[in-house]
C-alpha cells in the first residue's frame, strides 16, 4: 500500500510538471515574440495563464488539507472548493483567447496562433487537471453520482463565466471588489441568447474534453484514483 501511494504521489508530481512545462513553453514564445518586435503586445497571455493556474492552487490545497487528518474541516473544504468554482472558468476563457488573432499582424500571424494556441492548451490543460483533482475530494465528500452531479453543474457555471469574462468583461475579483453589480448582471444576462449559447457550447466541450482527459489517464493513475474515490 505504501508503495502504491508513493507511486502515485510521483505521477501526479509528474502530471503538475508538464503543466509547468507547457506554461513555461507559452511564456518563452512570448518572449521570444517581444524580442523580435520590440513590443509588449500578448503580455495578457501571462496573466490570463496565471488565472487559470489560480483554481487548481485551490483545489491542490482542498484535497492536502482532506489527507492531512482523519477528520478534515469540512466547512473549510467547501470554502476552498467554491473557491475553485470561483476561478474555474478562467481555466477555459484562455481559449477565447484565440479571438485576438484578427487583430494581429499579418507577418508574424503564423508564429502568434503558435503561441495563443499553447497559452490556450496550458490553460485548458491546467483546468481539467484541477476539475479531476477537485473531483477527487468531492468524491471523498459525496458518493459518486453526487460528485458527478457537482461537477457537470460546476463545468456548466464556467461555461457562463466565460460568457460573462468574454462579452461582459466581468472578471473573478468582481466577487469581491462589486458583488452587487455582480450579481445584477449574472441575473440580467440569464435569458440572453448568446449566454445561453455560450454556456452551452463551453459547457458541453468543457464536459467532453474533461471525460476524454480522465479516459486518457495513465492506467495507473486511473487505478489508484478509481480506489481513492471508492
Amino acid at each position: 500500500m505504501t508503495n502504491q501511494k508513493i507511486k502515485f504521489t510521483i505521477e501526479i508530481s509528474r502530471a503538475t510538471f508538464s503543466l509547468v512545462l507547457l506554461s513555461a513553453l507559452s511564456c518563452i514564445l512570448l518572449i521570444i515574440r517581444m524580442l523580435e518586435t520590440k513590443e509588449t503586445t500578448g503580455t495578457f497571455l501571462i496573466w490570463n495563464l496565471f488565472l487559470a493556474w489560480v483554481p487548481l492552487f485551490f483545489a491542490l490545497i482542498a484535497r492536502r488539507f482532506f489527507k492531512s487528518t482523519n477528520k478534515p474541516n469540512k466547512f473549510l473544504i467547501y470554502g476552498l472548493l467554491a473557491s475553485w468554482l470561483l476561478f474555474f472558468p478562467n481555466s477555459t476563457y484562455i481559449i477565447t483567447d484565440l479571438m485576438h488573432l484578427s487583430h494581429l499582424e499579418q507577418r508574424l500571424l503564423w508564429f502568434d496562433s503558435v503561441g495563443i494556441f499553447i497559452a490556450a492548451l496550458a490553460g485548458l490543460s491546467v483546468g481539467l487537471y484541477s476539475l479531476l483533482v477537485a473531483h477527487e475530494v468531492l468524491d471523498k465528500i459525496f458518493n459518486k453520482t453526487i460528485s458527478w452531479i457537482i461537477v457537470s453543474f460546476s463545468v456548466l457555471l464556467s461555461g457562463f463565466g466565460i460568457f460573462l469574462g468574454r462579452f461582459i468583461r466581468l472578471n473573478s475579483w468582481d466577487l469581491f471588489t462589486d458583488p452587487f453589480y455582480l450579481v445584477r448582471t449574472c441575473f440580467q444576462q440569464i435569458q440572453n441568447p448568446l449566454a445561453l449559447k455560450t454556456t452551452a457550447v463551453f459547457g458541453f466541450v468543457t464536459m467532453v474534453l474533461y471525460l476524454a482527459f480522465v479516459i486518457l489517464l495513465p492506467t495507473k493513475i486511473s487505478d489508484e484514483y478509481s480506489k481513492n474515490v471508492a
